[in-house]
């Protein structure tokens, strides 16, 4: 699939260029701008990761953290009809040919997922965005809380988003 052409990624030419026209006197090369982002946002995400800690994104975009829910099991909704309310398993169910759901037996029924607090973003019209970790960041994350018990202890639940 071709990227769109208008590119919103911090690591573009245009933001190298923008980078440039701000600091000319800088003799930072494309591949050292490269470097110094990529290697910032990987300390920042094994940071959160390590700590479990609330930390600010720089340029006033907010907050991100790790956050911990106990999901409820049933749930009744607006008609009075009581329904589960966990994760289905799909593969599984298609496998076995009934629904089976996703029980979280590991982390004692806690789900685990990155959070941007966009109270705290300093730019219009937050309301507006939202976020989502990347592919690696989440499985980083799965992987920690199944590989080792200390990290399902660390995160916390960070209550309503606003």
């Amino acid at each position: 699939m071709p990227r769109v052409s208008v590119d919103h990624r911090s690591a573009s030419k245009a933001e190298y260029q923008k980078f440039r026209q701000k600091y000319p006197s800088t003799t930072v090369t494309w591949e050292e701008f490269i470097n110094i982002i990529y290697t910032f946002n990987e300390n920042l995400k094994t940071y959160i990761l390590e700590t479990g800690e609330k930390t600010k994104i720089p340029g006033g975009l907010g907050d991100v953290a790790i956050s911990k829910k106990k999901r409820k099991r049933t749930k009744i909704d607006p008609s009075g009809n009581t329904r589960i309310n966990l994760a289905v398993d799909w593969a599984k169910s298609k496998e076995l040919g009934k629904r089976v759901y996703i029980m979280n037996y590991h982390t004692e029924g806690y789900a685990f997922w990155w959070r941007w607090f966009k109270k705290n973003a300093r730019f219009q019209h937050s309301k507006l965005w939202y976020f989502r970790a990347t592919r690696v960041s989440s499985r980083t994350l799965a992987h920690y809380i199944k590989t080792d018990p200390k990290y399902q202890h660390i995160y916390r639940d960070w209550g309503k988003a606003f």
